[in-house]
């Protein structure tokens, strides 16, 4: 049922809202529990989260866990106890659920579609919302005046932090311990990315990418991820996704894993007219604002 819903709701450049939607409307989510009285919680809970739901239904699970899940993203009180069960639930079956409207965007060759649903995923690891919050809220002492302040100097991710020689650190910081910082940015991975076009082997017509990643903060032992608000221990995975985006075109989606170092490959696409525009992009599973692109015309 939750696969044939999928394919007659998901198109080419399905927003963010449709796709929590979805996701909160599969039939993995039919016997969540909506007690005695619950209804009035989630009534409450509508007032105070971005996306509408229909207040005709709030006695209704997917209305539940589409609240639930908003609440998650917003960081939100919940209103008893029984509501933060409820929400491990939800968040532990949603994972298997977004993988695979990946897999159904993917296959259907949509990069807008199949990314957004990618930082579906990255709200659920992290609590917050992609397109509303800044990735630096990811670091346990984040705070609204120190966002304020990265911001006006032109930092506003992660990512931009990990990419900092440490002796800049303290000086974008001014007064915040430059300690504290360093040490929330070790939970994080500093991945270098190689890339080089090759003729394939097999047909000399045809070209693949040789990609080679790298963690390059090698202090860094662990794959596990690190997702505070998320409620089970998951590990690190990456998305090497090879697509166009001027015309929204997917060619190649791969999943791996990077403990140290991996050496992998992906087809190009034959039609040499592809290489126009086409570019390599690596997304995180878990981390919000570690993407990187790469021109391939320009390799």
């Amino acid at each position: 049922m939750t696969v044939s819903m999928f394919g007659s709701n998901i198109g080419p450049d399905t927003s963010l809202e449709v796709f929590l939607h979805i996701l909160s409307g599969a039939s993995e989510f039919d016997e969540l529990p909506v007690r005695h009285n619950e209804e009035n919680y989630n009534e409450a809970l509508s007032k105070n989260v971005p996306y509408m739901v229909d207040n005709n239904r709030l006695d209704d699970p997917h209305v539940k866990a589409n609240l639930l899940f908003q609440a998650h993203f917003s960081q939100l009180e919940l209103p008893i106890s029984d509501y933060v069960t409820d929400l491990k639930s939800v968040l532990d079956q949603s994972i298997r659920i977004i993988q695979a409207m990946i897999d159904i965007c993917a296959n259907s060759g949509w990069l807008s579609s199949t990314i957004t649903c990618m930082h579906l995923l990255q709200m659920v690891m992290q609590g917050l919302w992609y397109d509303k919050d800044s990735s630096l809220w990811m670091l346990p002492c984040m705070s609204s005046d120190l966002v304020s302040s990265l911001g006006k100097k032109g930092i506003s991710s992660v990512q931009q932090l990990l990419d900092l020689p440490k002796a800049n650190i303290q000086t974008v910081l001014e007064g915040f311990p430059a300690s504290r910082i360093s040490q929330d940015l070790q939970h994080f991975p500093r991945v270098q990315v190689k890339l080089k076009v090759q003729k394939s082997d097999t047909d000399g017509g045809t070209f693949s990418l040789n990609i080679k990643l790298a963690k390059m903060n090698s202090n860094r032992k662990t794959s596990r991820a690190f997702a505070p608000r998320f409620p089970k221990i998951k590990d690190e995975a990456w998305w090497l996704v090879l697509g166009n985006p001027s015309n929204s075109e997917l060619y190649a989606l791969k999943r791996v894993s990077l403990s140290d170092r991996l050496v992998t490959h992906m087809e190009l696409p034959s039609t040499p007219t592809n290489i126009e525009g086409m570019k390599l992009i690596l997304l995180s599973d878990c981390y919000l604002g570690f993407e990187q692109e790469y021109s391939i015309k320009e390799l």
